[in-house]
């Protein structure tokens, strides 16, 4: 709107003559052209991220799990899951009980390298939800009784140490992908009564982090004060809508 004082009325400046221009929508298509823009190029990048990860993902299943040791690693662990199972190895007495081992503990590295790839975002968490969710659950839940002893370590001193960080990434995507994984904290179980072969820590453990939610603290137990018998107890997570892991084809 334009208002002005008629020439006619300057003198007396009493009269004002106001002129109502016409809406000019033509102003707003520039900044409408480059915000459309914007938004559709943070789409794609947005896209071209979610489909890296993927091909990432999908990569790394061709890579690792089609290799000669990853399918050794891997039938050795079905035959003690369907089998024996695994407290045997927590003290192991013969070469071959070793390599077992061994072969055991690469298993539950591989999971754990997968669930801290998928928190980082360098694997697609959907892509290997759908693939392996099932099994996934499945092997922590059979690996969950080992795992517990494992996190006690001796030291040079006779005393016990928890290391909760052992396989937590593991546990903690497992735990999250279903109601039924077994939760483990140092009351789930004292240590083995029988220390494990080799030093305090001869297995590599994942590196600590400082506050982080849901991680388990490092205890120490006092020799003949620690609790014996291996596991005592799960803390089992309840839920009204409880579910069975799902079964996958991938495995």
């Amino acid at each position: 709107m334009n208002c002005s004082v008629a020439p006619e009325l300057a003198a007396t400046a009493r009269t004002v003559v106001c002129i109502v221009q016409p809406f000019d929508w033509r102003i707003y298509i520039a900044p409408f052209l480059i915000l459309l823009s914007a938004g559709i190029a943070i789409i794609a990048m947005l896209m071209q991220r979610k489909v890296a990860r993927q091909r990432a993902t999908l990569d790394f299943i061709e890579k690792v799990e089609s290799g000669d040791h990853y399918r050794k690693i891997v039938h050795t662990f079905t035959e003690l899951r369907r089998g024996k199972g695994f407290a045997h190895l927590t003290n192991p007495q013969t070469d071959d009980d070793i390599d077992v081992r061994r072969c055991v503990n690469d298993y539950m590295n591989h999971y754990e390298m997968v669930a801290i790839g998928i928190r980082t975002g360098i694997l697609d968490k959907k892509f290997y939800r759908d693939w392996m969710r099932g099994p996934f659950v499945r092997d922590w839940n059979a690996i969950a009784a080992w795992v517990q002893l494992e996190r006690w370590k001796r030291l040079e001193d006779g005393t016990w140490k928890y290391h909760g960080q052992t396989f937590v990434e593991y546990e903690r995507l497992a735990r999250q992908w279903s109601d039924e994984a077994v939760v483990l904290s140092e009351l789930s179980g004292g240590p083995p009564s029988a220390a494990q072969a080799g030093e305090a820590s001869d297995e590599p453990l994942p590196p600590p982090r400082d506050n982080e939610k849901g991680t388990a603290a490092s205890t120490t137990v006092v020799g003949d004060d620690a609790p014996k018998g291996g596991l005592s107890r799960f803390a089992p997570r309840t839920s009204s809508s409880s579910r069975q892991p799902e079964q996958s084809s991938g495995k």
